[in-house]
């Protein structure tokens, strides 16, 4: 048996201390646990003392053709299609001529093009997979970026993906592949365990060089898959020779390189270079390989599911832990606002999702041809070379039409929508109605902004009428107006209260023809806003938050001024930060970030503007400063806002940038020592180490257990914790700076929009200083919230099926999410919760307001499972510390 050297392998286990008999030790923010199934089975340890690698002859190589298909990055998706789908034809050329031949294929993307433009070569295309010589893994839009997009888009990926080739190739697949991700967050195992798949392959964000190729990787909520991790890369057994003896030396090198990481008889090797042609002399190689008398061992013609089998035997893996991350840091910010065009976008289509199932519980026949429409492209945005905006200018370009079609339409889609369902709301009473609409799974309070119109002369203010008919207070945000001063038009905003999970609320807007001492505001000059929950100082020239005081606990929140843009240079390229590209990497960071430094850094203090004033209103306080210069011919402009009675302070922060090579970060130094960093990741969150930039989701805490400061974010996942220093990365300039020719990318490309010279940016992002900790807080409610606003939309006078306060579920523990609503297949909904705190929740009960006739649990691909009892159109189930359940539901029409 072919082991890795005792020596490399002592090396391994004393990088960590081992804690407790099961086995366990952290590496980084990683736990290592070593398996019990080889104890259990009586198998010699693989730690017992033997020499550097003798080779046996039962030592097989597995030898998997493919082609790693870009989608797009360095050309277009249509550039790289002409490209690479001749590519196929000379695989299935092979696979036709040689029966010993293998290849692989994985994103829908690539198939689904190729079927479709060359549908005579379809009947071949089938068969060969129906044979098992084709293998397709995968079965994703594009190869994701597994960290930034939300879990609802992956989720989307896998059923939009195994769903394609179930029908059109009949095959079920059950291999992941990721194998050029940038990184991987830690509910993958689960997301992949319940759309069906058994393994995951995949390169990058390992937390050493010690870990071995095959492993057992667990989730937050404790699922594990096998793990194929490839430490010589996906193109491994590229480019060998043509002439046998070269290839049988070529070959024996590249099986010696995996001694370090090998701990079984087999090894594997893939030849996938980007967007490569197969190799045609392969098949010739190999059966003239597998001739020789003296071959150093066995190369076997596979696909990955062949070497899945072997090593699935095996009863020595260890287990691993947490997260593969973080890998390539500069690309949480680089060409920011890719990222935050997809937040605005999932935001909508999920929306559009959601408004879809309750016009079709109303009697509406509600298709999701449309919303698939704006899915996919945006689906294809993600993957991990557009996502993370490393590309090059035109297929930039590219990408930003794409984006906006998506955003196009899923704006017409929830218009569309949520129009349907306000003709179904009984609108009756006095002024204009307004049906506010809550897309969450919980009872929420939070900001409405609206237009109203009148045609009638002489308003000089309004009023908001609530579902209760109690007036509540409305500011006037805009107004044009009459010849004679009165309001013809004026943006409103107010307050909605209790507005019902996944349901709405009828307020109304009722003309006055004298002013409210209700809605009256103030300015002020002296720098301060507050609200119930706490009180903030302003340094009006700088735009920088000098105090943030809790009222609760009165605790002053900031060790010194916060809401300071830094401003560094960062002669990295659009994957890393301060460095070139490290094409090969595959370990995750470790390099810690220090605290910027004023006057070695540029602050944004540094820089003061004509003084801003603050609002103070009965709906809102609002402190304005700029745009005022900043830096070396740029600009910089702040809006901070708090709200009456919400525990949310909102800051828009806009950037003119005008240099190359640098960075950008807001930054909030903290009076919290010591305390835990918690992110959130997709369909939960984890703790990370101190100085290290990761990719959040929504947001990022930081606290001692008593007490803390949550930072939400739209569309900047670039967030970490140094020395108490809460940052959140806003944006970079950067560009290719390093890069071997090949994979689309020639001499003569350029990516220098990725320098963002002119760029004016506007960022999102707030702050929720609380009691407790995250937990306790409920921190992923406010992330949600703030970047799901409630809607709103005007509606004529009627009667309606619905009354004016209605929710369709009622949720019984707070930390249970639902994060999707949508229609199913014949006539079902899927609805989608998550537990988000990381604690077993037990008896949680979801009722409906529509008769549930009928439930099953489902998977990811909304196959029905287990049927589940229904009382009083309540489901009750259990969850598991960041466990994901879906039901699927025949529901009566309202």
């Amino acid at each position: 048996m072919t082991k890795k050297n005792s020596l490399s392998r002592r090396k391994f286990i004393s990088n960590a201390a081992v804690i407790g008999a099961a086995g366990t030790f952290s590496v980084g923010n990683f736990a290592v646990l070593f398996s019990s199934e080889a104890n259990n089975a009586g198998a010699k340890s693989d730690f017992d003392s033997n020499p550097d690698p003798v080779l046996a002859p039962a030592d097989t190589f597995w030898f998997i053709p493919a082609t790693h298909w870009e989608g797009a990055v360095f050309k277009t998706r249509e550039q790289y299609l002409e490209m690479g789908l001749p590519h196929i034809l000379t695989a299935l050329r092979l696979l036709n001529d040689y029966p010993n031949y293998r290849f692989t294929l994985d994103q829908v993307c690539y198939v689904k093009p190729f079927l479709e433009r060359y549908p005579e070569e379809a009947v071949a295309f089938r068969q060969f997979v129906k044979e098992g010589r084709l293998h397709i893994v995968g079965a994703i839009i594009s190869m994701f970026d597994a960290n930034i997009p939300c879990g609802e888009s992956m989720v989307r990926h896998m059923l939009y993906g195994k769903t394609y080739y179930r029908e059109n190739l009949g095959v079920d697949v059950n291999v992941g592949w990721a194998l050029d991700t940038f990184g991987h967050c830690a509910q993958m195992p689960q997301l992949l365990k319940l759309a069906g798949y058994d393994s995951y392959w995949f390169q990058r964000g390992v937390p050493n060089n010690e870990i071995p190729s095959e492993w057992l990787w667990e989730g937050i909520d404790g699922t594990q898959i096998a793990a194929f991790y490839l430490p010589r890369g996906y193109g491994l057994l590229g480019r060998t020779p043509d002439k046998i003896d070269e290839f049988v030396a070529s070959v024996k090198k590249r099986f010696d390189s995996l001694n370090p990481w090998s701990y079984g008889n087999d090894r594997v090797g893939i030849d996938s270079l980007d967007v490569e042609d197969a190799n045609e002399s392969v098949p010739v190689m190999v059966a003239e390989f597998e001739k020789l008398s003296n071959k150093p061992f066995n190369l076997r013609l596979a696909g990955p599911s062949d070497f899945v089998n072997v090593v699935n035997k095996r009863t020595d893996r260890i287990v691993l832990k947490g997260e593969l991350n973080p890998i390539f840091q500069g690309s949480y910010s680089s060409r920011i606002e890719l990222k935050q065009k997809l937040r605005k976008v999932e935001r909508l289509l999920t929306t559009a999702e959601k408004l879809g199932a309750l016009g079709n519980l109303l009697g509406r026949t509600t298709t999701e041809e449309k919303v698939w429409s704006a899915w996919e492209p945006s689906l294809f945005n993600q993957a991990h070379d557009l996502m993370a905006g490393v590309m090059t200018d035109h297929v930039y370009e590219d990408t930003i039409l794409t984006y906006d079609f998506s955003t196009r339409t899923g704006i017409e889609l929830v218009e569309d929508r949520l129009d349907y369902l306000s003709t179904q709301v009984d609108t009756t009473g006095e002024g204009i109605p307004l049906v506010v609409f809550n897309s969450l799974g919980w009872k929420r309070d939070d900001v409405v902004e609206t237009i109203v119109g009148f045609k009638k002369g002489g308003i000089v203010d309004i009023q908001v009428v609530d579902q209760s008919n109690k007036i509540i207070p409305v500011e006037i945000l805009e107004a044009t107006r009459f010849r004679g001063g009165g309001i013809k038009s004026a943006k409103i905003i107010f307050i909605a209260k209790e507005i019902p999970a996944m349901g709405l609320a009828v307020y109304r807007v009722i003309s006055l023809t004298s002013a409210s001492v209700l809605n009256a505001g103030s300015e002020s000059s002296d720098g301060i806003m507050e609200n119930e929950h706490f009180k903030i100082s302003l340094d009006l020239s700088t735009g920088a938050i000098t105090s943030l005081a809790l009222k609760s606990n009165n605790w002053e929140v900031l060790d010194n001024a916060g809401n300071v843009v830094v401003h560094q240079y960062d002669g990295g390229d659009l994957w890393e930060l301060y460095e070139n590209l490290k094409g090969g990497s595959n370990i995750n960071m470790t390099r810690k970030q220090p605290v910027p430094v004023i006057n070695v850094d540029q602050f944004s203090t540094e820089y003061r503007g004509e003084r801003g004033t603050v609002h103070r209103g009965p709906v809102y306080s609002e402190y304005k400063l700029g745009p005022h210069r900043y830096c070396a011919d740029g600009a910089i402009s702040f809006v901070v806002r708090t709200y009456a009675g919400l525990n949310r302070i909102d800051i828009k922060t806009r950037i003119e940038n005008n240099e190359k090579f640098v960075r950008y970060q807001v930054m909030f130094p903290t009076t919290i020592k010591n305390g835990q960093i918690v992110h959130e990741i997709p369909f939960g969150s984890i703790e990370r180490p101190n100085g290290i930039e990761f990719p959040a989701q929504n947001w990022a805490d930081y606290g001692d257990g008593s007490k803390g400061l949550a930072i939400l974010n739209i569309g900047l996942p670039g967030n970490l914790t140094s020395d108490s220093t809460m940052m959140v990365s806003l944006m970079r300039s950067a560009r290719i700076a390093s890069y071997g020719y090949g994979g689309g990318y020639e001499r003569g490309m350029s990516s220098d929009t990725g320098l963002m010279l002119g760029a004016n940016l506007e960022f999102d992002y707030a702050l929720v200083p609380h009691e407790g900790d995250w937990r306790k807080a409920e921190i992923y409610k406010h992330g949600l919230e703030f970047n799901n606003p409630l809607l709103c939309r005007k509606a004529g006078i009627h009667s309606g099926k619905l009354p004016k306060t209605w929710g369709l579920l009622e949720v019984s523990n707070p930390n249970v999410v639902i994060s999707s609503l949508k229609p199913g297949k014949d006539e079902t909904t899927i609805f989608r919760v998550y537990e988000a705190s990381g604690r077993a929740t037990q008896g949680v009960k979801i009722k409906s307001k529509a008769r549930i006739l009928t439930a099953n649990e489902a998977n990811l691909i909304e196959d029905p499972g287990a049927k589940m009892k229904v009382a009083m159109d309540t489901l009750q189930f259990d969850l598991k510390p960041f466990e994901i359940k879906t039901f699927k539901l025949k529901l009566q029409k309202l």
